[in-house]
Formats: structure tokens, sequence, C-alpha cells
């Protein structure tokens, strides 16, 4: 159900009680609270990639439970005024807690300062016994030293009011994902850790605990301590499915009240699946709507830079691939260790950060295997990849974009796509290992090297190229097309630098003796594409 004006848009805040007193346009997600406080877990991690709302369902959840202000009136007409779960709005101590700007430098300061403010806000210390008072002053002058601040908050509040508490927080493991990469790291998690078991482990003050974020960090032993909690995300997760996200349904009801393209919205924000059920990016749809124009509105974050830190040939073969629209099988635990995916660089624990992430869709799960088929879901994130990844592993981008502009002068074509390579092909590594054929490693490496630059060109005119296509007599290496112009590539590897121009020509002869472009439109001018090569040196030979 949509709530509120659907032209006012509030893209700046997480905070339910703004977006309902202000009117603003809300996607009714209330039925979340019924999910939880049914849940028979009295420890739970949703785990979700960013802006899918799990901040502002979690501030919902939290002005719901609160004693400390009313807040029902918020409530009227949405889904959870007729719940079972109606009775306990305005019955609890809630205290919501935050990982988003911590760093190495201040994180238990930080923490510390939360669990202070919730003490503040909820208690006075004239309330308590003697020994309680005794207690909290030493946590107080520790500064963050003690990582018991959950429990004896928890604790004191019990003791004044004979209430269990609710406990929230939320983005539990960005701090741990921007750090674990650092010396700092191993310090960090051993805190945080023990700050968790505090307070969520055999708590008897706890009624329930919520934790979210975006990757389900465990192999380490974060939550190993946790035997009472229980973990939803991407791979596994029928409860809270409709919960994060706009639903097929949802996107229906928006279009209903401000119509809109459907099939270009879908192909742009849908596909990300949890338990392979697609959904919507709710940020991205709300950013088009309130800009009414279809672009990527998924912004840069320090998982990126993490991506392109790990990237390896294979790896950057295997998203090529995804980028041309292909279903790809790849190596998936479902759950991630970041010590593992930094020290060890395992394909397992990547391609689980990429699918948490929300950088690759899981599509299927292979049965009896650890395999798993994966995509790229939608336009919004092969823009993502374009921009903020193949940026960092195809440089000269400026030159990237002119490369394939002198269509009318081919020796001027051949001219820029050989300087391209020239300039760029550094970046790869070319070495032959024993066992492998040195002229079939270059060619491997050029084909998916220009490969991936085509999928990268961001001109809208052009089209996905299409590698190793059945035509003519047989396989074309790549076919790149635009409005009136087809592209075959072929590749020649030598075995001496003096055989360059031979080998080239060679390649222009076998597109036409193979006929590779006997099925395409004839309408659309063919230009074939020559390229020779002897390790990083290379030739290029265009024809019409």
């Amino acid at each position: 159900m949509i709530r509120g004006d659907i032209r006012k848009i509030d893209l700046g805040t997480a905070s339910f009680e703004r977006l309902i007193v202000q009117n603003s346009f809300y996607v009714d997600k209330t039925q979340f609270i019924e999910h939880f406080l049914n849940d028979a877990s009295q420890v739970i991690l949703i785990a979700r990639h960013r802006r899918l709302g799990k901040s502002l369902n979690m501030d919902t959840l939290r002005c719901f439970l609160t004693d400390l202000k009313d807040c029902r009136k918020l409530f009227q007409g949405l889904y959870i005024e007729n719940s079972s779960v109606w009775e306990l709005a305005h019955s609890a101590p809630v205290f919501y807690f935050s990982f988003k700007n911590m760093d190495a430098k201040d994180y238990k300061y930080k923490l510390f300062k939360q669990v202070i403010m919730c003490f503040d806000a909820y208690l006075d210390k004239n309330d308590l016994s003697e020994i309680d008072r005794f207690m909290w002053a030493r946590y107080f002058a520790s500064e963050g030293g003690d990582p018991d601040g959950l429990l004896l908050l928890t604790e004191m509040v019990y003791h004044v009011t004979g209430k269990k508490s609710y406990i929230l927080i939320d983005e539990y493991d960005k701090l741990l994902r921007d750090t674990f990469q650092s010396d700092e790291y191993e310090e960090i998690f051993d805190y945080v850790k023990l700050f968790f078991s505090a307070g969520l482990k055999d708590n008897p003050y706890l009624e329930k605990g919520l934790l979210t974020g975006v990757l389900r960090v465990s192999y380490e032993g974060m939550l190993s301590d946790l035997n009472n909690v229980t973990t939803y995300d991407m791979f596994s997760d029928e409860l809270y499915t409709d919960d994060y996200g706009l639903t097929e349904e949802e996107i229906n009801e928006v279009h209903e009240i401000r119509p809109f393209d459907r099939d270009k919205a879908k192909r742009w924000y849908n596909g990300v699946k949890v338990s392979q059920k697609a959904i919507y990016n709710i940020f991205s749809v709300s950013s088009f709507l309130r800009s009414r124009k279809f672009d990527c509105y998924w912004g840069k974050s320090q998982l990126l830079s993490v991506i392109v830190d790990l990237m390896d040939e294979n790896r950057r073969n295997a998203l090529m691939e995804t980028l041309n629209g292909a279903k790809i099988e790849v190596p998936v635990e479902t759950r991630v260790s970041l010590k593992q995916l930094w020290e060890r660089r395992d394909d397992y624990s990547f391609y689980s950060f990429l699918i948490q992430g929300g950088y690759l869709s899981l599509d299927e799960m292979i049965p009896e295997t650890s395999l798993a088929k994966v995509s790229i879901p939608n336009m919004e994130l092969v823009k993502v990849w374009k921009t903020f990844i193949l940026s960092f592993l195809y440089p000269n981008q400026r030159k990237m974009l002119t490369m394939l502009d002198h269509t009318g002068n081919l020796s001027l074509l051949a001219r820029d796509i050989e300087d391209y390579i020239s300039d760029s092909l550094s970046f790869y590594d070319l070495s032959v290992y024993k066992g492998e054929g040195r002229r079939r490693v270059w060619e491997r490496v050029y084909h998916i090297f220009i490969l991936g630059v085509l999928s990268a060109y961001s001109e809208s005119r052009y089209v996905k190229p299409v590698s190793e296509g059945e035509s003519g007599d047989g396989r074309y290496d790549i076919l790149y097309q635009n409005g009136d112009v087809n592209y075959l590539f072929e590749f020649k590897a030598c075995d001496d630098v003096k055989e360059l121009d031979a080998r080239a020509e060679d390649a222009l002869r076998q597109i036409d003796a193979r006929r590779y472009g006997a099925r395409l439109d004839h309408g659309r001018r063919l230009i074939k594409v020559g390229i020779a090569i002897y390790g990083k040196q290379c030739r290029v030979k265009c024809g019409g």
C-alpha cells in the first residue's frame, strides 16, 4: 500500500516519523513488524544489499515498539494497525545502534557514546540501586574500554522498569567491511564480537534482537557464540522476502498513481533476487520517480574498491561474460569470510561477496554442487559495472570513447585501435606458464581485453558485442554493432615480431574466406578488423 504524496519523495532520511508527518511518499512495509515479532527466534540477522530500506524498516520497528514515546498515531491506516501484534505497540524499551559512521580510530568511543545516550534518554540515575550506580559509574569511566555496554544497559532498565529490552543494530558489518584489509581488523573484530555477545547471547534482560547488514559474516566466528541467532539472507529467506525493496504488486500500485514505463523500469531496477525471487531497488525506483529519468542511482560504495582489489584474470573474464548478458556458473559459499576473502582470495568468498553486495544476481543454485548460476540483473547494475569497475580495469577512458570514430578512414581507424591497445594492455599479464601455448594465451588475452573494452564502451548507440558467434563456415572472434556499422574482429598471434603485418592481413582474409559476415544484415556496412599479436606488440589492419 502506498502512503503519502507520491510527488514528495524524501531520499535523504530513514526516519519513519518524518516520512509520515510530512506526508512524503512511503510504501507500507509494516508487515515486517509482524514478521519480526512472530518470529520464534530471539536474535535475528537480516542481510540485504544496499538501498533496499533496511534502516527505514528498523526505525519503523523502533517507532512501533518504543514506550518512551507514543507513536501509534503514525501507524493509522497501515497494515500493522489491524495485525494481531498491534497490542505490542508502545510497550517496551527499544535501543537502536548504528555502525554506519564508525572507523578504526573511534569505534569504541562511538559505541560507548550510543550506550550512554540510550541510558540518559531512558533512565534517571537516582532510580538505580546503589550497586547499579556503582556498576554504571565504572562503565562510564571506561569511555569505551568495556564492551559490556549492551548488557549493562538492558540490566539497568530491567531493574528499574521490570521490562525486557529490544536491541536493534543497523549495518552491523560495515565497520568490519571497511577495515578488514587493515592491520587493526583483528582488534576491531574481537571487540565487536564481545560487544554483540554481551548484549545478545544469554542475556536474561533481552526480549529480542535484530541485526541488519550487507554480508553474512560468519566463518571468523563473529556470531558463532550467539546460539540463538537466525539468519535470513539473499540465499535463504522465505519470511522477509517482500519486506525489503519493492514487489511487482507495489510497482503496479505506484504506476496506477503516477504512470511510467513499467517494462523499462523492470529492465533498469528489477532482478536482484532474494531466495531467487526478483525484487526492485526501492531507492533507485524512488529516485526515478522524483527525477522522471531512467539512470543509475546506485552510487559508489567501499565495496567497489574491494572488488577491484580482488580482481584477477579469470574473474575479469567471467564478469565480461555477464556484462554481455550471459549467466555463468561460479563457486559460491552462502557465508562470507572477510579474512578468507582477503588472505586466501578464494572464488567461493569472492562470488558470495558479489551476490550479497547486490552486484550479481543469484539466479539458480545447482543441486548437489557448490555452484550457482549468476548474472548482472538489470541496466542500472550494468552501468555500475561500467562506471565504477571497468574504469579501473580499462584505463584511458577518453581514448576508448574515440577509438571507433574514424569509420570513414580505415587507416585511421586501425591506428586508433592499435594505439589504444598499446597504451592499455600493459595492465594485463601476458605471462605464459609451463604447459601453455604462447600464441593461444596471447590470443585469449587480447580477445578478452577487446571484448571487455567494447562491453565498457559507454555511448548508448552501441550494443553489446557478441563473442565467438557462429556465422558462415565457422566462428568469428567478436562481432560488434552500432546503428549502421558491423565490426568483425579476428585475432592472430605470431611466432616472430616480423610477422605482424602478414598475420594481420591473414586475419582479414580469414573473415572473407570463412564468410563470417554471411548472416549479418547487409543493409549495414561491414568493417573487418584483423589484429596480429606478438606479446604486447600488435598490428591492426582494417578492411571494408
